[in-house]
């Protein structure tokens, strides 16, 4: 599938008609867009952290008042709203008789969620119109000074699965539902709106089932028209809105980060930012330990995906960094002055966080970031699934996802990343990433550890003889570090419920990839300490095992952490034999390391504390 990252001048023309056509194109003018919403969730950290880098257009907001009535919640599908957002339109920019209204949804959970917008009186509960998805239905329903219907309709896989472009039309004799520019209903009816000066526009959020879920998840943009959209306006609004999320951009033309600034593989002396814009440009990254900033290098290629190594560095300070982008069009954006640290002596205590299988949930991962981000780690180690399904084709949930919610963290910890089967073709991975070669798989040390990072999605490489085997038996036998950890993202041991074998329809389960048979071996003879992966999306910790069995002093231990933003799962009905702590749900794990003292803690979404284990040398 083509990007929009090589492209000659006609294809540029062509990105500029659709940028026209989104804004408003195709025959709308201005006096017919009444509302025109960007919906981005405003993910930042705590106090002196807070802040967003670069430019974003704010959602809606409700208007304030020191005293209000907005009305009762609609109950919608049987479910009470979790957000809303009232008032937000003056009242007099209303359409009283035609109208359009449409919705851009990402909808990538696996638990019914819904979003609704609608036309209503605070003091009733009636509304003249009402536009909504939740679950795996759509519904417009509309009711005039003459009459009421609705139309309720089912829905398909979306564009790239989970994309939907909901419009409701109403040209004064007849409304319509569309759904990615298919008709899914129509019915005859007439009349006004019955509009008085206090009807107003509410949106609310039906999250109860995602915790941390915000509107801004789902619906993506919002559009309200004065008079019925043509079937050639939709088609052309609704290519517009595909070229923007091809392109991986949030908010139209203006000028904004759409990944990063991204901090990963930081050493003593030196660390790796990347960033990502919607326009071509140039950069400049100002940095020091002191401030105002007394270094910085240039970038003066004018790219989108922007990427760059500070070297030269003090061991073990903290550093504060901005980066400045200048796009084509001579407009400047700066991502605000944000900080890193360096790695320290070998001698020295670390601390590192672990999040596995972040994939589509950006709310849960901005809510681990929160939490991680009050730990002050060194660095935090991705154990794979960065996204779902991030390859070539979906670029989008890098940017809508995976970088929306981890953003705020990432552009102060640095991240140290495997692959996962989500994002197995490398292509993006690869562009989001400056590792060493040959970036699949790498090794790093951090004070008195070292750490081998491996590419599992390469079968034929982690068999004895493979190139990754190999490569990794030459490395621990080269190592002098007191730790060694290897982290991959697929599952050595695992006592869940299904991936290796249904366990709850009586199948015997294979308790683990055999594709990691030989590397247990080679962990077990070169003297690995603790081996980290995801993939199923629970936490397991293992005893330490070694030759099949249990051997405290000598023993490999298995550490399972797959419990960011992917879908959770769940184990097997009975205990397994080398299991020695189960936990489902969201979480992230802490690790102290010092001297001969291996310390690791894991805490669930709210920040308990779940399990805590020791290994001392």
């Amino acid at each position: 599938m083509k990007q929009f990252y090589f492209l000659s001048a006609t294809r540029l023309g062509f990105v500029a008609l659709l940028v026209f056509l989104l804004l408003g194109g195709s025959g709308l003018n201005a006096q017919q867009m009444m509302g025109d919403w960007f919906f981005h969730p405003n993910y930042t950290l705590y106090r002196n952290a807070a802040n967003y880098p670069g430019n974003k257009i704010a959602p809606p907001q409700s208007k304030f008042e020191l005293f209000k009535t907005i009305g009762a919640p609609i109950h919608f599908y049987e479910q009470v709203p979790t957000q809303r957002l009232t008032n937000f339109l003056p009242n007099d920019q209303i359409p009283t008789e035609a109208f359009t209204f449409e919705m851009w949804l990402l909808n990538h959970v696996n638990l019914p969620i819904g979003a609704m917008a609608c036309l209503r009186e605070p003091s009733n509960k009636e509304y003249p119109w009402l536009v909504g998805y939740y679950g795996d239905e759509v519904v417009f329903h509309l009711e005039t000074t003459k009459g009421r219907q609705v139309i309720q309709s089912k829905v398909k896989e979306g564009w790239k699965k989970y994309w939907g472009h909901l419009v409701a039309t109403y040209d004064g004799a007849e409304m319509k539902l569309y759904l990615n520019g298919e008709l899914l209903g129509q019915s005859a009816i007439s009349g006004g709106l019955g509009i008085n000066p206090t009807t107003q526009i509410e949106m609310a959020g039906y999250f109860s089932k995602e915790p941390y879920m915000e509107i801004s998840n789902l619906v993506k943009t919002a559009r309200l028209h004065k008079g019925a959209l043509s079937v050639q306006q939709i088609n052309d609004r609704f290519n517009a809105l595909q070229a923007q999320v091809e392109q991986g951009a949030f908010f139209g033309d203006t000028l904004h980060f759409n990944a990063g600034p991204y901090l990963h593989f930081a050493t003593q002396n030196s660390i790796n930012i990347l960033w990502e814009t919607n326009q071509l440009a140039t950069a400049t990254v100002a940095y020091g330990t002191t401030l105002p900033l007394t270094h910085q290098k240039t970038i003066t290629k004018e790219t989108y995906i922007q990427e760059i190594t500070l070297d030269s560095l003090e061991m073990a300070k903290p550093y504060y960094y901005e980066v400045t982008v200048t796009s084509v069009e001579g407009s400047k954006m700066k991502s605000g002055v944000l900080t890193f640290g360096t790695a320290p002596a070998q001698d020295a205590p670390f601390v590192f966080c672990i999040l596995g299988d972040t994939e589509s949930r950006p709310h849960i991962n901005h809510r681990l970031g929160e939490m991680i981000w009050e730990e002050r780690p060194n660095f935090i180690m991705h154990l794979g699934d960065i996204t779902d399904g991030g390859r070539e084709p979906h670029k989008f949930e890098w940017n809508y996802e995976y970088f929306t919610g981890i953003v705020p963290v990432a552009s102060r910890i640095p991240i140290f990343p495997v692959p996962g089967n989500g994002e197995g073709d490398l292509y993006w991975y690869n562009r989001y990433h400056r590792l060493p070669a040959p970036e699949a798989y790498y090794s790093f040390e951090y004070g008195n550890a070292e750490f081998f990072m491996l590419n599992s999605n390469a079968k034929e490489e982690l068999v004895e003889g493979g190139v990754q085997y190999e490569w990794l038996k030459e490395q621990l036998e080269n190592s002098t570090a007191t730790w060694k950890f290897v982290s991959h993202h697929h599952c050595p041991l695992s006592s869940d419920e299904n991936d290796f074998g249904n366990t709850w329809e009586g199948k015997t389960s294979s308790q683990g990839d055999p594709r990691f048979d030989d590397l247990k071996t080679l962990y077990e003879a070169k003297g690995v300490d603790v081996v980290f992966y995801g993939h199923v999306h629970a936490y397991e910790r293992s005893y330490p095992i070694k030759a099949g069995a249990i051997d405290n002093e000598n023993g490999v231990v298995y550490l399972k952490s797959g419990g960011a933003g992917g879908h959770l799962e769940d184990f097997a009905p009975t205990h397994t034999w080398f299991s020695n702590k189960l936990q489902r749900g969201n979480h992230y794990c802490r690790v102290d390391v010092y001297a001969n003292r291996f310390e690791l803690k894991m805490y669930d979404l709210e920040g308990r504390l779940k399990d805590v284990f020791v290994i001392e040398k």
